[in-house]
């Protein structure tokens, strides 16, 4: 008697004419397209810009858990991000975005990379550093480069702390990491202020 063997992805496809998959691909590595509907970080995580999870809500309205690692590279699409690299606590609920990485089980991935679709909701405009000053509405930090630069506070800024502070620390921001979102139509005002953890 003659054996005949169906490769898997044909059986499902005619055992389930009518399903789609959120996780397209065939294999370990996968893509899924769709709409943040939350985000997990830790404070630890925010802190060292890197690790986490984000829940998606596919296009076929399927949830799917997407993990982040130190591996994984977070940018915008579009010109004006320059394709330059995000970290988790860029990503906010309501972006659009596609993901392409390593496929865990039917609901969840490693990503590998991570792409903000609808730029206007995070743009790329962002910047880190130790917050060195607050006077009135402007505040001076000091980024990466050594370069100390001033931004501007409005009633639009919105300020998360992502940490808990004790004691005396709890008394001033001064010399603690922030993370800045600016506004795309005036890059001297913060959009998104974030303490994302102490120096």
């Amino acid at each position: 008697m003659r054996k005949i063997f169906i490769p898997l992805t044909v059986a499902l496809a005619l055992a389930l004419p009518f399903v789609t998959f959120a996780l397209e691909g065939i294999g370990p590595r996968v893509t899924v397209t769709g709409t943040v509907q939350e985000v997990r970080i830790t404070p630890k995580q925010a802190f060292d810009e890197f690790g986490g999870e984000v829940v998606i809500k596919a296009v076929n309205g399927q949830l799917v858990t997407v993990i982040m690692n130190k591996d994984s590279i977070i940018i915008s699409e579009g010109k004006l991000s320059r394709r330059k690299q995000m970290s988790p606590s860029n990503i906010t609920t309501g972006m659009d975005v596609r993901i392409r990485g390593w496929r865990i089980d039917s609901k969840s991935l490693t990503a590998s990379l991570f792409v903000i679709l609808n730029v206007q909701l995070n743009p790329a405009l962002s910047t880190s550093g130790i917050l060195q000053s607050i006077e009135n509405d402007k505040i001076k930090v000091l980024n990466q480069s050594g370069q100390v630069s001033e931004y501007f506070i409005t009633n639009e800024t919105e300020v998360t702390v992502n940490y808990i502070l004790r004691g005396i620390d709890g008394m001033s921001f001064i010399g603690k990491q922030v993370l800045l979102t600016l506004n795309p139509r005036n890059n001297l005002q913060i959009r998104n202020l974030t303490i994302t953890g102490k120096k």
